[in-house]
């Protein structure tokens, strides 16, 4: 949007100007200034005699303005009063920002000299904020300017929407951080208890471990005495049980020598039996054999029976539909003989 407003513009006029003159003093180094003579050289006494006064006006506009406490230890007799110096700084302002707009070579050389000395040759931090806090308020001044009456009224309600959401969205932060402190405080509270608590079982973990390994002592005692008498035990029954195994060897050398005339007899009877076995599994193949042939021979005699009764059902078959269908055609020719001696019937009665 353009302003059409007279004052409007006169207002962003005078808002540039302002912010050129602080781009303009932003060049001048805060509170010092490098090497005098060689700016003495390049710019020459009057323009020096200017920049150092402005310096010397800030050094004290800087003094004066500290709290009391600050510069109790300094003598400050000598220091203009906080008005006069004001206007005094004022003034200088004033005329240094006049030369650097008629000579914008001043500011290059004092860039370059502060180059030479290791600084960026940029304007301070401070104002640099400065500058940018300017500039931010020149553009909202020409939006705010440049801004219709309805269009400064739907922003203002919806700035009054964001003012609400935010002081909602606020209490509830605020909500959620007393709710964050008081889980904080119960989650250390908690964790208190549970230290109390792993302390107290790590006590009585630390005797159990002392009373076990006393256990373990005794039951080691104790095992290796009762290894002792088991081992003892054992060897007693090893030796019994070996005479016994030297008797059993014996009385089983005797028990051979007794059974071996036995033993051959049932060898041989074995071998009887054996043979009876075999002949009688060869009688028995042959009555198989046998039986198999009267099988064959009866089936033989069965399909040829099967065939021809197969033949007489479908000879009987083609009877009967022979049969049906002439009781079918005879069936007919009487419905028909019916009918008509019906006709014949009616006419007569008609007649």
């Amino acid at each position: 949007h353009k302003l059409t407003n007279v004052e409007a513009q006169r207002i962003m006029a005078i808002l540039e100007e302002s912010y050129n003159k602080l781009e303009l003093i932003s060049q001048v180094p805060a509170l010092r200034l490098p090497n005098i003579d060689l700016l003495s050289d390049s710019l020459g006494e009057d323009v020096v005699h200017l920049l150092k006064e402005q310096v010397l006006l800030e050094q004290q506009y800087e003094q004066v303005s500290m709290p009391k406490a600050d510069h109790a230890v300094e003598d400050d007799g000598n220091l203009p009063d906080f008005e006069t110096l004001d206007d005094e700084l004022r003034h200088s302002t004033r005329v240094l920002c006049r030369m650097l707009r008629e000579a914008p070579q001043i500011a290059a050389r004092l860039r370059d000299a502060m180059l030479l000395e290791g600084f960026d040759g940029q304007a301070s931090e401070t104002m640099q904020r400065f500058l940018d806090a300017f500039g931010e308020l020149k553009s909202q001044t020409y939006q705010r300017l440049s801004t219709s009456v309805e269009e400064e009224r739907s922003k203002e309600d919806w700035f009054l929407d964001i003012s609400s959401r935010e002081e909602k969205a606020s209490q509830t932060l605020r909500q959620l951080q007393k709710e964050i402190r008081a889980e904080k405080q119960e989650r250390e509270r908690q964790v208190s208890a549970r230290n109390e608590k792993i302390t107290k079982l790590r006590t009585e973990l630390e005797q159990i471990r002392e009373a076990t390994v006393s256990e373990i002592k005794a039951i080691e005692a104790e095992a290796k005495a009762q290894e002792e008498a088991d081992m003892n035990a054992f060897t007693s029954k090893e030796e019994a049980l070996r005479q016994e195994f030297e008797k059993l060897k014996v009385d089983l050398a005797q028990k051979k020598a007794e059974n071996k005339d036995s033993e051959e007899f049932l060898r041989k009877k074995k071998v009887k039996n054996e043979s009876e076995v075999e002949n009688w599994i060869s009688k028995y193949d042959q009555d198989m054999d046998e039986k198999d042939r009267e099988i064959t021979s009866l089936r033989a005699i069965y399909d040829e029976e099967r065939k021809e009764m197969m033949r007489l059902e479908e000879y009987f078959s083609k009877l009967m539909i022979e049969r049906e269908a002439q009781l079918a055609a005879e069936r007919v020719k009487a419905e028909a003989l019916a009918r008509e001696r019906a006709q014949q019937v009616t006419l007569a009665r008609a007649a």
